[in-house]
């Protein structure tokens, strides 16, 4: 029994490495033309630089660092995305159970933090989703997990990492700064059947927009009930009604 154990407890330790991950440039070490590689900003060269390197890290020497900026008169917010520019997000092959950064948000107002994952397959289509709203400044660097849930089977092969400030009532106040580092995936997830209604919902990647032209959005509704399907931006302003 104890050389089964042993073996056991061995063969964990040996596999647990696996478990882990890194996206692409992870800790923001590498940068060029002021954007960090294997990332997508809203940065407008020569107009807008809302999303910089910073020195302030909580791993290395760099961090990514997003700034609500004045840009003409009006606010214009960071949005930090690991996606190129052909839509493509990060290579991943596990059902990772959860999402990990470490932060620091000093706000102005009512602005927030965002940070969202999603998880598709080859064909674009959203296999797993998480997502956090800082509101609360923090002014040391606080590790974050964000669950990641699943409502299909299917093995990942890419991920969508998205921080970006926001404002529930409509624009970002110039000013509210945040900083993210050391970002990286642990665990292994289970099927999450979501309870409710609609049964199924997929839906297919179309983010950072506007990058991407066109989105499908596939859903069931197991009876016959009233419903509604709405479309909406970051500020959770709602733009559309597409089902009624």
């Amino acid at each position: 029994m104890k050389t089964v154990i042993t073996v056991i407890v061995l063969f964990a330790f040996l596999i647990y490495p696996q478990l882990i991950a890194q996206p692409l440039n992870n800790s923001f070490e590498e940068w060029a033309n002021g954007d960090p590689v294997s990332w997508l900003t809203t940065d407008i060269p020569g107009y807008a630089d809302c999303v910089t390197q910073s020195s302030d890290a909580q791993s290395g020497s760099s961090s990514a660092r997003l700034e609500v900026i004045n840009l003409s008169g009006n606010p214009y917010a960071p949005v930090l995305t690991s996606t190129d520019m052909n839509g493509v997000g990060h290579p991943v092959s596990q059902r990772y159970a959860t999402f990990t950064t470490y932060y620091k948000f000093s706000p102005v107002g009512t602005d927030q933090l965002f940070i969202s994952v999603g998880m598709s397959i080859e064909d674009n289509t959203v296999v797993g989703v998480g997502a956090m709203i800082i509101q609360a400044a923090m002014s040391s660097w606080t590790q974050l997990n964000i669950p990641i849930f699943y409502n299909l089977p299917d093995v990942p092969t890419e991920t969508h990492i998205t921080f970006g400030i926001s404002n529930p009532a409509g624009n970002p106040t110039i000013g509210s700064i945040g900083y993210v580092d050391n970002l990286s995936f642990s665990g292994i997830a289970a099927v999450e059947q979501i309870s409710g209604h609609p049964q199924d919902f997929n839906l297919n990647q179309n983010y950072p927009n506007p990058f991407n032209p066109s989105t499908k959005i596939e859903y069931s509704i197991p009876d016959a009930y009233i419903a509604q399907l709405q479309a909406g931006n970051f500020t959770r302003t709602i733009k559309m009604s597409l089902l009624k």
